[in-house]
């Protein structure tokens, strides 16, 4: 006959389980944002350097075209994924911390 002991830990065993089947699924879309934002400013640099944009910048006062523009949107965006893949990380720090913590808690 199971204790209210064991139904306690089965229970914790089974929030514990959502827990890190919720933790790979956040890390899995903070690795695909981090891809994305070297992905982007790889090639951004690569635009920029190679393909003229550099040039045209120093060369010109205003009304750029895309050999500027396309390498500025891209670096844009990839910082913004970066930005965001290390907000999403921070998250997932503090909160497997405090599932450290309850985990402690619960085993006393």
């Amino acid at each position: 006959m199971p204790t209210e002991d064991d139904a306690a830990k089965a229970e914790f065993a089974a929030r514990l389980e959502a827990e890190e089947a919720k933790a790979r699924t956040e890390m899995r879309s903070i690795r695909i944002l981090w891809v994305l934002a070297a992905a982007t400013l790889a090639l951004a640099v690569v635009l920029w350097v190679g393909f003229g944009g550099r040039d045209q910048y120093i060369a010109r006062s205003s009304g750029y075209d895309a050999q500027v523009l396309l390498p500025a949107w891209l670096a844009l965006a990839g910082l913004l994924s970066a930005a965001a893949a290390t907000v999403l990380g921070v998250i997932r720090l503090m909160r497997g911390a405090l599932g450290n913590i309850l985990q402690k808690q619960a085993r006393k």
